[in-house]
C-alpha cells in the first residue's frame, strides 16, 4: 500500500466515513475517500476552498466552482471519472493531478472517462494526453465528432457499456440526456454509488439550456427511475448515494439521495400544472433566468419556456 492511500484510509476511519471529512491535499487538489477504494478529488484546497469566500462586509471575495473527479480502484484497473476544471491558479496542477492519480492507482492500469463534453469536466485532459499508461474509455455518442482523445489509446462505448475493473468492481453506464445530448452516468454495480457529472445537477439546480432539453430531461428522469427500480440492476434506492460533478453545491454530506431524483420527477409534474413559482436568477447564459424547486430538487430553466410548457399541457387536457 502506498503512503497516500495509507494516509487517506487513516483520515477516513478517524472521520467516520464522512465525505466532507478532512482530505489529503496535493497541489491544488484535495482527496477524500468516500468508500473502500473509491475517492473524490476536488480542484480546491485550503488556499482556494470550494464555493464562494465572503469578506467582512458581505462582499464576494472569490469563487471556486470546483469540479469533482472520482477515482475507483478495482482489482486490476483504476477508473478516473471526469477531468475537472482547467486549473490555472496553481502552476503545479497538471503534474500534481497526474502524480496523485498514479499514486493512488499504484501499478494498476489506469482508465479515464468523462461524463459529458463541457470544459469544466475536461479541463485537465492535457495532464494525461502524453501518458502511455493512461487509456481512455469514452461515451461514443456524447463525444461524436470531437477528436480530442489519443486515437491509439481510446475506446468508445455506447449506452449501457460496462467496464470490469476486477475484484468485483464493475462499472455500468446509462445515458441521462438533457444537460447535454448524451450525458452519461456511471453506476458502481452492487454498491450504493452513482456518479452523475452534471446530468441531474449537484444539488443547486440542473441547467437545461433550451426548450427542447427540458422535454428530453423529463424522459431521462423516467428512464433513470426505471433503471433504479429494476431488480436486475441491483440498485438499493434506500441506500443510494449520488455524487455529482460539483459536490460542494449539495447540502448532503455523503452525496445526494434517491429522493432527489423522485423529487425531480414530481417537480416536472408540478411545472406541467403551472403550480411552481419561478425564482428569479441570473447566469452568464441569458436563457437561464429562473429556478424551479420542489423538495430537494431544482431545475434551472427559463420562465417563458416554463409558462409555455404549462399552457400547452392545459390545452392538451381540454
Amino acid at each position: 500500500m502506498n503512503y497516500l492511500r495509507f494516509v487517506l484510509i487513516l483520515l477516513t476511519l478517524s472521520a467516520g466515513m464522512s465525505s466532507r471529512s478532512q482530505g489529503v491535499q496535493k497541489g491544488p487538489y484535495t482527496v477524500h475517500e468516500i468508500s473502500e477504494n473509491v475517492y473524490r478529488i476536488e480542484d480546491a484546497n485550503e488556499t482556494n476552498p470550494p464555493g464562494g469566500v465572503v469578506g467582512d462586509e458581505g462582499q464576494l471575495v472569490s469563487m471556486n466552482n470546483c469540479s469533482d473527479m472520482y477515482l475507483i480502484i478495482g482489482g486490476n484497473k483504476g477508473l478516473l471519472i471526469d477531468l475537472s476544471n482547467d486549473v490555472k491558479w496553481d502552476p503545479t496542477a497538471r503534474e500534481s493531478l497526474h502524480s496523485l492519480v498514479h499514486e493512488i492507482a499504484g501499478d494498476k492500469e489506469l482508465c479515464i472517462t468523462v461524463t459529458h463534453r463541457h470544459g469544466d469536466h475536461l479541463g485537465m485532459l492535457p495532464a494525461f494526453l502524453e501518458d502511455p499508461k493512461a487509456r481512455f474509455w469514452i461515451p461514443g455518442n456524447e463525444f461524436s465528432g470531437m477528436d480530442i482523445f489519443p486515437e491509439a489509446r481510446t475506446t468508445y462505448f455506447q449506452e449501457y457499456g460496462f467496464l470490469d475493473l476486477g475484484g468485483e468492481y464493475l462499472v455500468n453506464t446509462l445515458e441521462v440526456p438533457g444537460h447535454t445530448a448524451h450525458s452519461t452516468v456511471f453506476i458502481l454495480a452492487g454498491t450504493d454509488l452513482v456518479f452523475t457529472g452534471d446530468a441531474i445537477g449537484s444539488g443547486s439546480g440542473v441547467w437545461l439550456f433550451n426548450e427542447a432539453s427540458f422535454y428530453t430531461y423529463r424522459g431521462s428522469i423516467e428512464s433513470l427511475i426505471a433503471y433504479m427500480e429494476d431488480d436486475a440492476n441491483q440498485v438499493d434506492t434506500d441506500e443510494l448515494r449520488i455524487f455529482g460533478g460539483h459536490f460542494w453545491q449539495g447540502e448532503e454530506p455523503d452525496g445526494l439521495r434517491a429522493q432527489y431524483i423522485y423529487d425531480m420527477r414530481t417537480l416536472m409534474g408540478e411545472m406541467e400544472k403551472g403550480s411552481v413559482k419561478p425564482e428569479d436568477m441570473s447566469t452568464f447564459i441569458s436563457f437561464l433566468d429562473a429556478n424551479f424547486t420542489y423538495g430537494t430538487a431544482t431545475i434551472t430553466w427559463n420562465k417563458e419556456a416554463a409558462a409555455k410548457f404549462a399552457a400547452s399541457s392545459k390545452d392538451e387536457q381540454k
